[in-house]
């Protein structure tokens, strides 16, 4: 069932992947092309994982490469939806976090490439989930019990913590210091985890946050001005969330 999840969330992570670019790219729908000089993709190309196994990772035409943040976003869906089932089986609740992991990945994508997080992924995110969470509780396969307001105050906390960030960064560093789309995917994903899980995935963000930045320093690719994208870091810490949240807080209980 692991591969087969895997194989699934590779097929869904590539349209999840293009889809991403487009609506980013606000380009209408479409068969799948360069991104460069717009010249249609071979059906191998339309996967980056596909392109880059087969040789085919060049543009035909412009001889350009492929992004590489699609063949990272499908690799995150694959290993997430991989573990998940590896670990939880195939459960409602499961079923609840892969869905959750698509806008992820989607995020994941469009952040790496522009730094940015459209509205028109993320927005119909958060209202679809505030849904599900209401009716169904957060997208944590590891939780044996839930009530309907914990993924809601798990929303309202992740916006509420990045919503003062994001205001204490522009006043203090100036306007972008960190982007308001980092607000909206907080609140997603404290939709996702529900509380008090939320207050663990902040806490994992700043911590790979803060050792990503210590890297780009010591590597001497950045500076303490420098932009760093957080995007990749609550993402990485909601998955671990979904994966390990309930073991890493009887852990630290203990």
């Amino acid at each position: 069932m692991t591969f087969v999840a895997m194989l699934l969330a590779w097929m869904v992570g590539t349209g999840a992947a293009l889809a991403a670019e487009t609506l980013m790219a606000r380009r209408e729908w479409g068969r799948p092309a360069c991104p460069h000089c717009q010249t249609p993709y071979s059906w191998l190309q339309w996967s980056a994982v596909l392109s880059l196994l087969t040789g085919r990772r060049f543009c035909r035409a412009c001889g350009k490469p492929g992004r590489w943040q699609r063949l990272a976003g499908e690799l995150f869906l694959a290993v997430l939806w991989g573990f998940l089932v590896a670990r939880y089986g195939v459960t409602g609740r499961t079923a609840l976090a892969l869905l959750a992991g698509i806008p992820l990945e989607m995020v994941l994508v469009t952040d790496l490439e522009t730094r940015l997080i459209p509205n028109r992924i993320i927005v119909p995110a958060i209202a679809g989930l505030a849904v599900l969470g209401l009716f169904c509780g957060p997208t944590v396969p590891g939780l044996t019990s839930w009530a309907w307001w914990q993924s809601l105050a798990g929303g309202a906390l992740g916006l509420g913590v990045f919503w003062v960030l994001a205001s204490l960064g522009s006043f203090v560093w100036g306007e972008g210091a960190l982007g308001y789309g980092d607000v909206k995917l907080a609140a997603y994903i404290g939709l996702a985890v529900g509380f008090p899980l939320i207050v663990e995935t902040l806490v994992l963000t700043f911590i790979f946050g803060f050792v990503g930045a210590l890297a780009l320093i010591f590597s001497r690719k950045g500076s303490l001005h420098s932009f760093f994208p957080y995007a990749p870091f609550l993402v990485l810490s909601a998955a671990v969330t979904m994966l390990w949240g309930m073991e890493i807080v009887t852990w630290y209980f203990r």
